[in-house]
């Protein structure tokens, strides 16, 4: 069973149609999106990448940057190391600073400075994954339920739209009184999975 949409999926619509899923989406934690982003200026090359968000922060002017959820881990880890680090550090410092004069104090504090400022020859110019990205350079790969949302939202928009699931006496509905069933033949059965039907219904509303 196909739980979300995909990557072609995507890719079929029309940069009006990208802006408006755009704007209809509510980002969340643990979201599927991808992201557009640019690995050559030079050559002005863009890539798509796909990542689960971790974050999400409110900017100025109404926009959200959403963090990669692989760099928050990565991230909790490092500020645990970084933590652990300094405090040896510090203490091991409190202990050599007072054997130190003020002169070699000063001779010390100098040489830091000039390491933290000498160019890395082995520094790397090549791409380097974003850690977060802005809304706007960004589409979901919704799933079953954000689709759902989403037609709910917009009153189901202009498309013919149902849903009907009941066990025992328990049941529910949602969608136009209008419903009709299409002309579908077996043959196609795989193109009418529930994910491929709301995707369909989404992009009436683009």
């Amino acid at each position: 069973m196909k739980l979300r949409i995909t990557r072609k999926d995507l890719n079929d619509l029309t940069t009006e149609q990208k802006q408006n899923l755009c704007d209809l989406w509510i980002p969340h934690v643990f979201d599927v999106s991808i992201a557009t982003v640019c690995v050559d200026a030079a050559e002005e090359k863009f890539e798509q990448i796909t990542y689960v968000i971790g974050g999400i922060k409110l900017l100025k002017h109404h926009d959200i940057l959403l963090t990669d959820l692989k760099f928050m881990i990565d991230e909790q880890q490092k500020i645990q190391e970084e933590e652990a680090y300094s405090s040896n550090i510090a203490s091991d410092r409190i202990d050599g600073i007072e054997e130190l004069s003020k002169s070699e104090q000063v001779e010390e504090i100098e040489d830091e400075a000039e390491q933290e400022f000498t160019f890395d020859e082995d520094f790397s110019f090549e791409f380097q994954r974003p850690e977060s990205y802005t809304k706007q350079d960004c589409l979901p790969l919704l799933d079953i339920g954000q689709m759902i949302d989403i037609l709910k939202r917009k009153d189901f928009g202009q498309g013919d739209f149902y849903l009907y699931a009941a066990i025992g006496d328990s049941a529910i509905d949602l969608g136009k009184s209008d419903f009709a069933i299409g002309n579908l033949s077996d043959d196609d059965d795989i193109n009418y999975e529930l994910c491929n039907i709301l995707w369909e219904s989404v992009k009436a509303l683009l």
